[in-house]
């Protein structure tokens, strides 16, 4: 590892700490990587087949109808960090703009 880190093996930008299969991985691919990983669920409320988005680093389902959004276990707590750690303006902007397109 150089002194700035390594490059991401997908993307190629630095990274310090995520590794996918031993590779050096950021933290955006990683989270990408999470998601084609999970199995698409129906929404509870329609039967639609959800999206799987990535907010902040988090993988989140959406459906594309009623716009319901839902959180596996232990993702609200990765969304109620990333707010605290000061990423609350930016989550908030990204959650509302996923929800209008």
């Amino acid at each position: 590892m150089g002194l700035f880190g390594e490059k991401c093996v997908r993307c190629g930008k630095k990274t310090r700490l995520e590794s996918s299969k031993g590779l050096p991985t950021c933290e955006e691919c990683q989270a990408q990587l999470n998601a084609e990983r999970e199995t698409k669920r129906s929404c509870p409320v329609d039967g639609s087949v959800m999206n799987k988005d990535i907010v902040q680093n988090v993988v989140i389902d959406r459906c594309p109808s009623c716009r319901g959004i839902w959180l596996d276990a232990g993702e609200l707590q990765l969304v109620k960090s990333a707010f605290e750690a000061g990423a609350g303006t930016d989550l908030a902007d990204a959650m509302v703009r996923g929800m209008m397109t």
